[in-house]
């Protein structure tokens, strides 16, 4: 066991296809708190409210960085299994750069309330609030945000898809990481609900909000689960090795 996580934790050697060895240290992270700031896209609004859909509020929970105008707070991890917490955690080798997610989901609050026409959207009440999101990925690393408040949308629903230019400028030093730049794209999922409710036209792909990321982190000391671990040494051999034949 020992010898696995001295692979996972602290070295992996990764050989490539010219047959020499790689010597990388990558260190598993943990985030521990930071927040979301945003700024809502005008022309992505104008669409919405084209299909019936009028921004009402946007709650800041945390004051934004400058520049933006929403702040959302993301909620520090839970030893509660009954209260949300952040469980997100990456890989990271500090020598040149990688950053890999690896498990768990980012948890933030904060909402967005629209008023409906209900002449274009019979379908909906006259509110139509999501929000308090939780941020993850699938197979593909592709993250997405999912809708926690399960007032107007099915329960953890699909809303907005995350579009990062590349990877987050992490500091070791403050145990930070911050990235800018990032879109929040209403998701297929959303658009077909919406056009269930009546909406005249498809809004997948259009640009809600350009966001900025800013977190905390700590290097995590506890020793994962066997399959965990499997899974954490595969995923790190195939990345390093796509990223050196790219």
């Amino acid at each position: 066991m020992n010898q696995v996580m001295n692979l996972v934790g602290l070295t992996a050697i990764v050989t490539i296809s010219t047959g020499t060895a790689v010597l990388a240290k990558p260190v598993i992270y943990a985030e521990t708190g930071g927040q979301e700031s945003l700024i809502l896209y005008p022309n992505g609004l104008a669409v919405l409210e084209t299909i019936g859909l009028t921004l009402n509020s946007a709650n800041s929970t945390t004051t934004p960085k400058p520049g933006y105008d929403i702040g959302a707070l993301l909620l520090p991890p839970s030893t509660d299994p009954g209260v949300r917490g952040t469980t997100f955690t990456f890989l990271y080798d500090d020598q040149d750069g990688f950053y890999l997610p690896l498990s768990g989901s980012e948890e933030f609050l904060g909402t967005f309330v629209f008023d409906v026409d209900n002449n274009l959207l019979p379908g909906l009440g006259y509110q139509f609030v999501f929000g308090n999101f939780s941020n993850s990925f699938d197979q593909t690393f592709s993250f997405f945000l999912t809708d926690t408040t399960s007032s107007s949308l099915p329960p953890m629903f699909r809303a907005l898809d995350v579009v990062a230019p590349g990877f987050p400028d992490v500091d070791l030093n403050t145990q930070t990481w911050v990235e800018e730049d990032i879109d929040l794209l209403i998701s297929e999922e959303l658009s077909n609900f919406l056009l269930n409710a009546g909406a005249s036209q498809s809004v997948a792909g259009i640009k809600l909000a350009k966001a900025r990321a800013d977190r905390n982190f700590v290097a995590v000391t506890t020793v994962p689960e066997p399959n965990m671990v499997i899974a954490l040494i595969t995923t790190i051999f195939a990345a390093f090795s796509l990223k050196k034949l790219k």
